[in-house]
């Protein structure tokens, strides 16, 4: 449906005069976007979201507005913020995961493109694919190829040790960890989120059920 003019001069009108408290901000916001006034959009949406901050639409449309300007990482923020508020919107995860690839954060990339085929997204598989021609495989995946290959050689030395310095120690990465079967290196991950983080009771949880996991497997082979 076309809104006129005179509408939006309804709508501006209402918006201006109860600005405080009025969520008409997001479909005036909506308007200006539609009509390519980008940065009318924009301040607008940003004086809503001082007053709605957990409004999930304004700040997946802020993300939209700052991906196309090319403003990546600026746009990470804004999106990473509406993912923890609504985990499940699509929109989000998939501008989210493009700023990531943009801005080099492949492992963070690939995360949010495995959410997505979790919720049915067929085009992330094949996003995923692409993904894993690009990163670069761990020194323990490397050593399985290797022996599966059976080439009998020795395996070259890889300077891997100052990149996974550099990883950020996050709930995500230590769940990939774990699911991939790296146990010590998620509870590595976990130890150094609560050493940031102590409070932070998911993080202590899945490292004391992951330790109590390994006390038993080795009270088993005892």
């Amino acid at each position: 449906m076309k809104i006129t003019e005179k509408a939006v001069k309804r709508i501006e009108k209402y918006y201006r005069s109860r600005k405080e408290r009025s969520l008409y901000f997001y479909p005036l916001a909506a308007y200006y976007f539609n009509t390519k006034k980008y940065d009318v959009a924009y301040q607008i949406l940003l004086d809503g979201i001082q007053k709605f901050p957990r409004y999930c639409l304004a700040l997946l449309k802020i993300g939209e507005i700052l991906v196309n300007e090319g403003n990546y990482e600026s746009a990470v923020f804004y999106l990473e913020t509406a993912v923890n508020i609504e985990k499940t919107c699509e929109p989000a995860l998939k501008l989210l995961a493009l700023c990531y690839e943009k801005t080099g954060r492949l492992e963070k990339a690939k995360a949010i493109y495995e959410r997505l085929v979790f919720l049915g997204n067929e085009n992330a598989k094949t996003k995923l694919v692409e993904l894993a021609g690009r990163l670069k495989p761990k020194k323990e995946e490397i050593e399985s190829i290797v022996e599966e290959l059976g080439t009998g050689g020795e395996i070259p030395k890889i300077e891997l040790e100052e990149e996974e310095e550099e990883e950020e120690a996050t709930i995500t990465l230590a769940k990939l960890y774990e699911k991939q079967g790296y146990i010590n290196d998620a509870i590595d991950v976990y130890k150094k989120i609560l050493k940031k983080e102590p409070d932070n009771v998911e993080a202590k949880e899945a490292l004391d059920r992951l330790l109590n996991d390994v006390g038993l497997a080795e009270g088993e082979e005892e």
